[in-house]
């Protein structure tokens, strides 16, 4: 099996990566305390993360995007351990993802609490397009494919994060290799 080789544009500067550290800190320890997400002010948001406001709007539109640039610096942390696997199985991405999953279970609740999945899921997809491709898979639906694979990726990492207890690994990675397919491998499916 070839190498993977996914693409990652991401590139946050320094300064600009602490500052979205202490938004998206501030922005946990308000859901943590359990606050509705329409009631909370970007105001309020940058006082309680020691930002100011037109550092916000600079790389914000609203407190929305924390959550989804949060999800690209975990889809960019994905690619980076795909790139890094010395080989390439079903076994091995599985593993991969699974451990990006477990690194990120506040995330899906995030999205649930704002509201914003339409905003993360196209993230999903095309991750798993850019996968697809990578792996050489050309399905004739491959968008098809791939908004399947992101929405399953998707609703498993929720319920990862809201299961108590929360699964170990080895339980994540069974129920993973149960529920995702193996798209390295096609089926013999019969023709009549």
């Amino acid at each position: 099996m070839t190498k993977l080789i996914m693409n990652n544009q991401l590139h946050i500067d320094q300064r600009t990566h602490q500052t979205h550290r202490k938004l998206i800190t501030a922005l946990q320890a308000n859901f943590k305390a359990q606050k509705i997400f329409n009631e909370l002010t970007v105001k309020q948001l940058c006082l309680d993360a020691h930002v100011g406001r037109a550092t916000f709007y600079r790389h914000h539109q609203d407190i929305e995007d924390i959550i989804v640039i949060e999800y690209l610096i975990a889809l960019q942390q994905l690619g980076q351990a795909l790139n890094d696997l010395t080989t390439t199985s079903y076994a091995t991405i599985a593993g991969a993802i699974v451990t990006t999953l477990r690194a990120h279970l506040d995330l899906p609740l995030l999205v649930s609490w704002a509201q914003c999945r339409e905003r993360v899921i196209p993230l999903e997809v095309g991750f798993a397009q850019q996968l697809l491709t990578s792996l050489a898979i050309h399905p004739k639906q491959r968008h098809f494919m791939a908004t399947y694979l992101g929405n399953c990726l998707h609703q498993l990492a929720w319920q990862l994060a809201t299961t108590q207890p929360t699964l170990s690994r080895i339980e994540t990675y069974r129920l993973f290799i149960q529920l995702i397919p193996n798209v390295l491998q096609a089926p013999t499916i019969p023709t009549d």
